[in-house]
């Protein structure tokens, strides 16, 4: 079977919008700000200071209320005080809005951007230095942040013309030389790639803070419980197709790319592709999980508190089994000391996952060399039979498969459009029965 054969279930709103058709990520807005080529002309937003140096004017510059002097904002001071611990030595640090599988929408206990800011949008990226802190988001939600962000926070609006991005801006305010500190489960490893290549300009460090995230560290006992609602398995009715025969379709597709194992960590495609659904994130039928196909065999990393019986049955049928979410990163260690080479979209897939199967990578090659000096000849990482780990970064084949709808999804992306135009068919009537303002009379009742 064709791996485009398969394509994604639909059969509420909900789910049309979440499985609806996707190409390839890079055609979607991510939340990294924008990049731009400055021109020399004068806006209300910035100042020009050389030919390639702008600086954005803070929100509160527009603001004729705001005191000249804020009060310090807690949040921000007790994150700076946690700069100076000495396994965190850094100048500035990026919170993102994103999850560890680059969610857009996400639980609340994920949602450090909004707790550090205050700003309550789906999109967008704060960065805190020593002395200044920054918001960058998009159109939909300038007006939004200028409400939410107190007086310690500069309103960054992405897009506008002048405005930098987050690294040009870094760039700008830091000493040359300083460490700026990220998540690396925040961020796409083609993201952290991108930003550690721009702030080298300024001999800027990129440091993975692998142990703890720094917002979580003060948000500590106010932060919300991780969601622990039971996953539930999506009818074959729906589906249309079963786990098995769309985990073989999938291992084609590793075989002829000279692959043994696939990391998948979106969370729409491990729900696509196990006909799984969760209650993790409101408005999204996904669970938290990854998720490791091998050519033999599958493993899901999840709470397994969320596992009934009969999600437990359904998986075992297909050969999948199951194991703790946050133990993804000494199984990726694992694949490579058995020499797996693994299939990463790097577009996707976050930097921790990437980082630590280079990492294992690189390790397993010294010891292979340590234990064959005598050889003239090394081996070649490019050999697929050459029984070495290596990466082969190509997009997600599961999120091309699931974008072909199937016979039974279509009826149920049908039925379901169907079922919603009837519901405004309804509505009309009913606002027809009332005055020309009915529908803010249905809205007091």
């Amino acid at each position: 079977m064709n791996m485009m054969s398969l394509s994604s279930p639909a059969t509420a709103v909900h789910r049309v919008l979440l499985f609806s058709p996707s190409t390839h990520p890079s055609t979607f807005p991510t939340l990294t700000p924008f990049f731009h080529k400055f021109k020399s002309h004068k806006s209300p937003f910035f100042t020009i200071r050389n030919c390639t140096s702008i600086t954005a004017k803070p929100s509160s510059h527009f603001r004729k209320n705001r005191p000249p002097n804020p009060n310090p904002d807690p949040k921000l001071t007790a994150l700076r005080r946690l700069f100076s611990n000495s396994d965190v030595s850094i100048d500035a640090y990026i919170i993102p809005s994103q999850d560890a599988h680059q969610s857009e929408f996400i639980a609340e206990c994920y949602g450090r951007r909004a707790y550090i800011s205050g700003f309550t949008g789906s999109a967008g990226t704060a960065v805190v230095t020593n002395d200044k802190a920054a918001l960058w988001t998009d159109g939909r939600y300038f007006l939004q942040a200028e409400k939410q962000l107190n007086s310690n926070w500069i309103l960054m609006r992405a897009g506008n013309p002048g405005v930098p991005t987050t690294s040009e801006w870094l760039n700008e305010v830091l000493a040359p030389g300083a460490r700026v500190g990220i998540d690396p489960f925040l961020f796409t490893s083609d993201a952290a790639e991108e930003l550690k290549q721009v702030i080298s300009e300024k001999n800027h460090e990129l440091v993975y803070l692998y142990n703890s995230n720094l917002v979580d560290e003060i948000w500590k006992e106010a932060r919300p419980e991780s969601p622990n609602k039971p996953v539930r398995v999506h009818d074959l009715k729906y589906a249309g197709l079963d786990v098995a025969s769309k985990l073989s379709t999938l291992r084609s597709e590793l075989v002829k790319a000279g692959s043994s194992a696939i990391i998948v960590s979106a969370l729409d495609e491990i729900a696509w592709l196990l006909n799984l659904r969760g209650s993790d994130i409101p408005h999204s039928p996904v669970v938290y999980a990854y998720l490791i196909v091998e050519i033999d065999g599958a493993k899901l990393f999840i709470d397994n508190s969320k596992v009934t019986e009969e999600v437990d049955a359904h998986l075992k049928k297909a050969n999948i089994e199951i194991r703790p979410y946050n133990s993804i990163i000494s199984e990726i260690e694992n694949l490579a000391a058995r020499g797996a080479a693994l299939w990463l979209d790097t577009s996707s897939v976050n930097a921790a996952i990437v980082n630590a199967y280079k990492a294992a990578c690189d390790r397993y090659y010294q010891n292979y060399k340590s234990k064959h000096t005598t050889r003239s000849k090394g081996f070649d990482k490019s050999n697929e039979n050459s029984g070495v780990p290596f990466a082969v970064q190509k997009l997600s084949p599961v999120s091309l498969a699931k974008a072909i709808k199937n016979e039974a999804e279509l009826n149920g992306m049908q039925g379901c459009h169907l079922s919603w135009i009837l519901y405004m068919q309804k509505l009309q009537i009913i606002y027809t029965s009332y005055a020309l303002d009915a529908p803010f009379q249905l809205l007091k009742k």
